[in-house]
């Protein structure tokens, strides 16, 4: 079968997904339905971008939180649609669904499988301190990130990388991912890179409040938490005087000389660079970048003394 004559389904939600579907389209894919929900606050690409596209595509649109779903369970068996493809969908997705596709619903997973199974999982791998991340497309399985990865490829996470660096690659990559899982499926059902399996770490969601900042934790953990709670999460934080600050960006700093202080205390003003040290239990945060009542700016415009400290709450 050509691709030209090729069909299939998309399900899910984010820019990966939709990236994704532009791209197969490009490549000559026809979309029969597109199946898509409310989308996270972050997520810049919402319900209604899907909507837009699947008119202009031809495609069948659901705004639905089931996939079991009669219409479009006709939708597939009718246009003999053998893969479908997938990303951050929030849903069980029943056997009976997944058996409708003799190749498989194709997940795109941004995490190390078989471990970081789960939510959460970029923002875990940079507060774990990995060198790296995999962008998966995966089968997906009844069992959560179990499913056989079909292809994949490794984002470097240095030492001074954020999260918005990661998300925007994994962005990029993933149109071309889709694609290579895609071809290689539908001419082979069971191909596959690397074997899933159930087994492997499993990561749980995080809130807002996990961001608060533990300045009596180690430097490196702190500035770690900072980099994973950037843009386009709501940023880590403190609170200094009462009032809640954002550090938006910051660096790690190994003092050379020995010191004492208590964490969360601002032990330097540093005019030059705009930015103020604060101690943490081993080694200073430099704070670069902080927001104070919606106010973004750099941190020397509201702190001017060291006789202060942020403080956990």
């Amino acid at each position: 079968m050509s691709i030209q004559q090729t069909n299939l389904v998309a399900i899910g939600r984010s820019r990966y997904l939709y990236d994704g579907i532009r791209h197969l389209a490009e490549q000559g894919f026809s979309f029969k339905a597109i199946v898509t929900e409310e989308a996270y606050e972050e997520y810049d690409i919402k319900h209604t971008d899907f909507e837009a596209l699947a008119g202009k595509i031809g495609a069948a649109f659901f705004m639905t939180k089931s996939v079991n779903n009669e219409e479009l369970i006709k939708i597939i068996k009718e246009n003999k649609i053998r893969a479908a493809i997938s990303a951050n969908w929030k849903y069980t997705i029943a056997k009976s669904f997944l058996d409708l596709f003799e190749c498989g619903i194709l997940n795109f997973h941004l995490g190390n499988l078989p471990d970081y199974k789960g939510n959460a999982t970029v923002n875990w791998t940079i507060i774990k301190g990995e060198t790296y991340i995999n962008g998966n497309i995966h089968k997906m399985d009844p069992e959560l990130d179990a499913g056989d990865i079909i292809s994949r490829k490794t984002i470097l996470i240095n030492h001074d990388s954020y999260i918005s660096e990661v998300l925007k690659q994994a962005e990029h990559d993933a149109p071309f991912l889709y694609e290579e899982a895609v071809k290689k499926v539908l001419a082979n059902p069971g191909a596959y890179d690397l074997k899933g399996t159930v087994y492997g770490l499993r990561c749980y969601p995080r809130l807002p409040e996990d961001s608060q900042l533990n300045w009596h934790d180690t430097a490196e953990n702190v500035y770690r938490l900072v980099r994973a709670s950037s843009h386009p999460y709501k940023g880590a934080f403190s609170y200094l005087n009462g009032e809640k600050i954002i550090i938006w960006k910051a660096a790690l700093v190994i003092p050379q000389e020995r010191y004492l202080a208590m964490p969360g205390h601002v032990i330097a003003i540093q005019k030059n660079k705009n930015s103020v040290l604060v101690a943490c239990k081993e080694g200073f945060l430099e704070l670069q970048e902080i927001e104070h009542n919606g106010k973004v700016m750099p941190p020397t415009e509201l702190i001017k003394s060291i006789r202060l400290r942020f403080k956990y709450q």
